[in-house]
């Protein structure tokens, strides 16, 4: 893990320095990926941890008290990967964003002014919702226990699908109910640290542990934030919860806000477990069962491996969750055979329901990231691909007679979502993106002004093409070509034993080993409707996928149920 940064005076540090050191103070056991540019810098510490973790370079920029300032970096575009690589080892990363560019803060505040960055989220092993970073076949739960006037509680979500458990517990279950539920992250408040009952837990565990204020375990705040939440005036609705089960929910519900700063996933409804509902295996007998996981800690040779022929992300989830968890009700237990045996007896249907499955794309997470802030073309390609196939299962189960009670509650839960799925097949492009700023994700013809700023754009490329063509046939240059790049833009590139043969309206730009390089005031005027027409086309872009995001979340409780 990282080590905090050195408190340090504004006056002994850089306006840049003094902003980092303020963000970094605010997360001292963070990673703090401090953006500049296209590349998340790390200094100091940080630095020192991240370039051993990563197998990065370690550099320096300018000094700070006397000494160089240690200094690594990892592109923008690179993100995911070396998050994932960062959160494996035991890390946790802060993301400081810059919230406005370069020109807008020189605006703002003159030549010396510093763009303005802020933490947008804390990177954590248990609030992770970015598809690279999950196995798409397993849960990533944040879980949390805590205890209340002797009785404990336990809670335990997947911010990348929303589902929300609630369950009472006694402090003997308490190492067998973490192992059932395996998270990635475990939240305990700091007075169950010393308490000798857990003392296998805390050893088992102890790379997820993530120790806690006990306030934030208070269950009166807890039971007040559930209800701002779900925007309900009570809980009844939802079960009975004690208040150590109430604590351990509301923790969870506190730290999601924390580290997303301020935002919230699409959460499910809290469901609440009785005491007694599933079988309880202690963590040894499971180990030893190896029931999802080998002892050597790998999924293959399990019995879930062994057993699993589902087709779906979503469903491989649901049966290691069943898997793991056994129920003890007989009445449920004969529901869920009762199920089985029907599917077996009808393979003809079994076969049509595993096709349009297989053809699903995995909407609960779609939901989680688009309701986060953080989807992209993809996700809500997922969202219009899944209701489709949600709305052919739905009629054919339809045409099922006699089905056992679970198979009718999947086909009342497909709901009709007709009006989204038109507007998002008429909005979204075939090819997509993975990211919204790239752009070209909305369908010709969908918005009269994108169409009009994209014939500008395109128009000009080919105002270029002819103004190459042009040039070359006035300066008998026949290698004669207008290029462009990121640092110059567009540009005339000729070879050097050519260039005299330009005349005086090529304004000399470049000298290259072997070529000159060289603008003229048409060619400005060009690159300039080029980049103004290609903008504003983005800038309508990202427009619209607010809009269209804003549509989907609108109907996000019925499309959870699909």
């Amino acid at each position: 893990m990282s080590k905090p940064a050195v408190k340090t005076p504004p006056s002994a540090a850089t306006p840049m320095m003094v902003q980092y050191f303020q963000h970094k103070d605010a997360y001292p056991d963070a990673l703090l990926f401090f953006r500049m540019g296209d590349f998340y810098e790390m200094f100091f510490e940080d630095a020192v941890a991240a370039a051993a973790a990563l197998d990065i370079t370690l550099t320096k920029r300018g000094s700070h008290k006397g000494d160089d300032i240690p200094m690594c970096g990892v592109p923008v575009h690179t993100l995911d990967g070396y998050l994932e690589r960062l959160i494996r080892k035991g890390f946790r990363v802060a993301i400081c964003e810059q919230m406005e560019d370069p020109a807008e803060a020189k605006r703002r505040g003159g030549s010396k002014s510093v763009v303005r960055r802020d933490v947008i989220r804390l990177v954590t092993p248990g609030t992770l919702t970015e598809e690279t970073l999950l196995d798409e076949r397993a849960h990533n739960y944040l879980a949390a226990v805590t205890e209340v006037s002797g009785r404990c509680g336990m809670a335990w979500l997947d911010m990348s699908t929303g589902d929300f458990t609630v369950q009472p517990l006694g402090l003997a279950d308490l190492p067998a109910a973490v192992s059932r539920v395996s998270p990635g992250e475990l939240l305990l408040p700091e007075k169950l640290f010393g308490r000798p009952e857990l003392a296998g837990l805390l050893e088992d565990w102890g790379c997820q542990l993530t120790p806690l204020p006990n306030a934030r375990f208070n269950s009166d705040n807890a039971r007040r934030r559930l209800e701002a939440v779900y925007e309900v005036a009570a809980l009844d609705a939802f079960g009975e919860f004690d208040r150590a089960e109430l604590a351990a929910a509301g923790a969870l519900i506190d730290y999601v806000e924390l580290t997303q700063v301020g935002k919230l996933p699409r959460l499910g409804l809290p469901r609440h477990l009785g005491t007694g509902a599933l079988l309880e295996i202690d963590a040894a007998t499971r180990r030893s069962l190896e029931l999802t996981r080998t002892l050597g800690g790998g999924r293959p040779g399990s019995l879930l491996h062994a057993i699993d022929r589902t087709v779906t992300g979503a469903g491989a989830r649901l049966l290691a969750n069943r898997l793991s968890a056994p129920l003890t009700d007989p009445a449920a237990i004969k529901e869920r055979l009762d199920q089985v045996q029907f599917l077996l007896c009808e393979s003809d249907l079994c076969d049509v329901m595993r096709s349009l499955l297989k053809a699903t794309p995995d909407l609960e997470r779609a939901l989680s990231r688009i309701s986060l802030g953080r989807g992209g073309p993809r996700d809500l390609a997922a969202i219009h691909d899944g209701l489709v196939q949600g709305a052919a299962l739905r009629d054919v189960l339809a045409a099922v007679t006699e089905a056992p009670a679970g198979l009718l509650e999947i086909q009342d839960n497909l709901g009709r979502h007709e009006l989204l799925v038109d507007r998002l097949r008429q909005a979204l492009a075939d090819d997509l993106p993975l990211i919204a700023r790239d752009g070209g994700f909305i369908r010709a013809g969908f918005n009269d002004e994108l169409d009009k700023l994209r014939r500008l754009r395109d128009e000009s490329r080919q105002l270029v093409a002819g103004l190459e063509a042009r040039y070359r046939s006035e300066s008998s240059v026949e290698n004669l070509k207008i290029k462009y790049n990121n640092v110059l833009g567009y540009f005339i590139e000729v070879t050097a034993r050519n260039a005299d043969k330009l005349g005086d309206r090529f304004i000399h730009r470049q000298t290259m080993a072997n070529a000159m390089r060289f603008m003229t005031t048409e060619l400005g005027d060009l690159a300039r409707a080029i980049s103004e027409a290609g903008d504003k086309a983005l800038a309508v872009e990202l427009t619209l996928f607010e809009v269209l995001t804003g549509e989907v979340l609108q109907q996000v409780g019925g499309i959870a149920l699909s």
